[in-house]
């Protein structure tokens, strides 16, 4: 009935189709693996790129801070060295008029 080169033909045919069957099965597991890789660095490039947008956001907002802190210390020390100014100017002052008033 069989011949023993048809049972060998058999075997090797189906032998072939395991052997297909598991590369074909590696490849697959290859591809999610590489797939599976590629998501992560998207979600990785997404996350990178949201971090940036909030540090740019808060550097801006410490640039405006910045600029209008400069304009109010700027102001405040104007203030300060007119209010100095001020102090001495009556300082020196009443000492003219206590000089003057001793030499009377």
């Amino acid at each position: 009935m069989f011949t023993p080169l048809d049972i060998l033909y058999i075997v090797l045919a189906f032998c072939a189709l395991w052997f297909t069957a598991a590369v074909f099965w590696l490849i697959w597991q290859i591809a999610i693996l590489f797939k599976r890789a590629n998501d992560t660095v998207s979600q990785v490039q997404e996350t990178m790129t949201k971090m940036e947008l909030a540090l740019d956001g808060i550097r801006q907002k410490f640039d405006h801070t910045s600029t209008a802190l400069g304009a109010i210390m700027h102001t405040a020390t104007k203030a300060v060295e007119y209010l100095i100014e001020k102090k001495f100017a009556k300082a020196a002052s009443s000492q003219k008029e206590k000089s003057t008033k001793k030499k009377k």
